[in-house]
């Protein structure tokens, strides 16, 4: 456990759950609160989870194919995009009252809504499918102290995230959220160079 490798597969573990916790809850709410139609949130559920499944199988055989390092640029560069749209979209009053009117960079459109959950769901799976083959290549001895790790850290990760959200600004979330991207890109860049991936 106090392996170089396990802390900076902490970083990682942390982003995911602060990106779930950020897409289950922070997300939708600044879409209420910006959109009359309220289906724009069933749409955005339903895109991320069919990107999301969809992508699992191609991932899986693209990492196969190709070094875990392009897929994680990938990732990294899918994930600061949706963020970018997040911002431009979205006034930052919008994770706590009704914005409808408040001025944003880009008029609100449900089609940005839905490429940026296609591009949160990209770089959702692809971080996933990185962090359970790490974590099977750091843990093998003991893999059931891995994914206990997981756990825990994800759960308390996506608490902190599910109690703050609705007292700070959306850009200072979406601020927090693109620095631990980079640090976790870079700790993952760093264990898989480890480990020959």
């Amino acid at each position: 456990l106090l392996r170089r490798e396990v802390g900076l597969l902490f970083t990682l573990l942390i982003y995911i759950a602060v990106v779930q916790a950020f897409y289950t809850m922070t997300f939708q709410t600044c879409i209420g609160n910006t959109f009359t139609d309220r289906n724009v949130i069933t749409l955005m559920g339903l895109v991320l989870g069919v990107t999301e499944v969809l992508c699992c199988p191609v991932m899986g055989l693209v990492c196969k194919r190709i070094s875990n390092k392009v897929i994680v640029l990938f990732m990294f560069l899918s994930a600061l995009a949706s963020f970018y749209l997040t911002f431009l979209m979205f006034p930052s009053a919008a994770t706590h009252r009704a914005a409808m009117h408040d001025p944003t960079f880009v008029k609100p459109q449900r089609y940005l809504v839905l490429v940026t959950a296609v591009l949160l769901g990209i770089s959702d799976t692809g971080f996933n499918i990185i962090m359970n083959s790490l974590i099977g290549l750091l843990f093998q001895a003991d893999s059931e102290i891995g994914f206990m790790l997981l756990n825990a850290v994800m759960s308390s990760s996506s608490a902190v995230v599910f109690l703050v959200s609705p007292y700070i600004s959306l850009y200072a979330l979406l601020g927090a959220e693109a620095i631990l991207c980079t640090f976790a890109t870079i700790c993952v860049t760093m264990d898989l160079f480890k480990t020959g991936k």
